[in-house]
């Protein structure tokens, strides 16, 4: 397992090397400021409920978590995928005790990577070379008090559409971490983002399953719940803007919790994604982005549906795969006909798509 160091300023505090610069986790007058979250209670067991909502729908007639569609649509992408781990440590930030663990004065960010390979992982080659070729790299945010690995459904078929994907378990609020996680640790994560960010293109320029694979001048961020408010902030924030960001695809997220200016002119494509029967994050918090995000942006909208479900299974996650994979295709990639299929997929039943 491979451990990356390097240096990097908070994200969240000005975007600059600024020394006087406050840090994110507390206000001008030194107090910590506590994170509101979408689920503050975790998403582990938000997923459980909503499963099980859906088989009983699946023998009842009456259910307020209906699937939108019958059958899943085919999936866009056509690369076979190979997955790693890495861990990248960041020397310059600290991590804050959760649970039993201890406070350390690094972060330590455990990361899964999805990539495209022309040749399927076996048991002499499990991470075999990436496909030849630069691709895009996106980096997705898990929500509060889950895991990265919930979400390898959506996050393996986005990446066989031709991108490198790198899903870090935050060191304060992955469940992939021992001890009970740390709200206010959320105000790191945008910075944490940055962070594997500069690894992921420091790796693709090792020897190495991906060596070459990363186009460091097509990077997209995405995120889920609390973690599409940290995929939002490095994007389109003031606090915390990453200008590698070039498009960003925010699934039932919010504009919240940090101190900065959302999506001032400048900011890059967005696509909102929700569902209007979410549960816990109401759909108007994607609407209200929506009416405040620059263009190019979208919303695509899911009738019915729940709050995480519709992002892992079927039939709505390869709905959402393709809708992302478009999006990110014509942001990216700068394929002019992902246009069409962007607007396609939001033409289906039980999906609609606007655009400004």
């Amino acid at each position: 397992m491979l451990v990356v160091t390097g240096l990097l300023v908070a994200g969240c505090s000005s975007g600059q090397s600024d020394s006087k610069s406050q840090p994110a986790s507390t206000t001008q007058a030194g107090q910590e400021r506590r994170f509101r979250l979408i689920a503050p209670d975790g998403l582990a067991g938000i997923l459980s409920r909503e499963r099980r909502a859906t088989r009983s729908a699946e023998t009842t007639t009456t259910t307020t978590v209906a699937p939108t569609t019958t059958t899943a649509p085919p999936l866009t992408g056509t690369f076979t995928i190979a997955t790693m781990h890495q861990t990248f440590v960041d020397p310059t930030r600290s991590t804050p005790a959760r649970g039993g663990s201890p406070a350390a004065s690094s972060r330590t960010i455990a990361t899964t990577i999805y990539y495209p390979t022309t040749a399927a992982p076996s048991a002499g080659d499990p991470t075999p070379p990436a496909a030849p070729g630069a691709f895009p790299l996106v980096v997705f945010a898990h929500g509060y008090a889950i895991d990265a690995a919930a979400y390898a459904p959506l996050l393996a078929d986005l990446a066989a559409g031709g991108f490198v994907v790198a899903a870090p378990d935050f060191p304060g609020t992955s469940t992939a971490y021992p001890g009970g996680a740390n709200r206010h640790d959320a105000l790191e994560q945008p910075a944490d983002i940055s962070f594997v960010i500069t690894s992921m293109i420091n790796l693709s320029t090792a020897p190495g399953p991906l060596f070459g694979s990363v186009n460091p001048a097509a990077v997209g961020d995405s995120g889920q719940s609390d973690g599409g408010v940290t995929a939002a902030a490095a994007a389109y924030n003031t606090c915390c803007i990453d200008p590698r960001i070039k498009a960003s695809a925010i699934l039932t997220g919010g504009a919240f919790g940090f101190d900065g200016q959302w999506f001032p002119p400048g900011t890059p494509p967005v696509l909102f994604i929700h569902a209007t029967a979410d549960e816990v994050n109401p759909y108007g918090a994607s609407t209200s982005m929506f009416a405040q995000a620059q263009s190019p942006k979208y919303l695509f909208t899911i009738e019915g549906g729940s709050h995480l479900e519709v992002y892992v299974d079927p039939p709505w996650e390869e709905h959402v795969a393709n809708t992302m994979v478009a999006f990110f295709d014509l942001y990216l990639k700068g394929d002019q006909a992902a246009a069409d299929r962007l607007a396609h997929e939001g033409n289906q039943p039980g999906y609609t798509l606007q655009s400004g």
